[in-house]
């Protein structure tokens, strides 16, 4: 009884967003909500924080209120107990006095130290979600939107370590010199 009110909120939310792409349709426009601006590595040490960190770009005036991410398996079931660090963080704007070529505002989330327990192959699923207040029996968190990184391969060995595209270093030294993100250095460089 007390999930009426978020159950029909995500029934209208499940018509209009396509969890593949991220994309939500409004009317017959599609606006992507989050993207994956830096995807994680492709393979990483048990344990070890995953570098580059996972980033993600939204517009400004995206509706969601906070991002969350989960471990899926190869089968796409959610795995408790094996991811570690930050897992939910608010979007912010990047001021570093840098101006971009858009009308629209950027803004970024990072999950900056992020751990996989155990050796497998891994997705990593990154839920927008808004919370509805308008429910009576009190607030509800209701996913809007999802995006899925591409897959990831933890051993038990060392692993060598990934460097990032070029827009990636970039918009990873932009966001460290921000300070509020958190960006870590890559392993090896302190």
């Amino acid at each position: 009884m007390a999930d009426l009110c978020s159950r029909a909120t995500r029934s209208h939310l499940a018509s209009t967003a396509d969890t593949r792409t991220g994309a939500l349709y409004a009317g017959r426009i599609a606006v992507n909500m989050i993207n994956i601006a830096v995807q994680p590595p492709t393979q990483v040490q048990a344990g070890a924080v995953l570098y580059p960190p996972l980033v993600l770009s939204s517009e400004s005036d995206a509706a969601y209120d906070f991002v969350q991410v989960i471990l899926l398996d190869p089968y796409g079931h959610v795995l408790e107990d094996q991811l570690y660090g930050t897992l939910s963080t608010s979007k912010k704007a990047l001021e570093d006095g840098t101006v971009g070529g858009s009308s629209q505002c950027l803004e970024f989330a990072v999950f900056p130290d992020l751990t996989l327990s155990y050796s497998g192959s891994y997705t990593l699923r990154v839920n927008a979600i808004r919370m509805d207040y308008s429910c009576p029996d009190g607030p509800a968190a209701v996913i809007v939107m999802s995006v899925t990184t591409r897959e990831i391969y933890v051993y038990d060995q060392r692993v060598a370590s990934e460097i990032p595209s070029s827009e990636e270093k970039t918009l990873l030294s932009r966001l460290r010199r921000s300070r509020g993100f958190g960006v870590p250095r890559p392993p090896g460089r302190r």
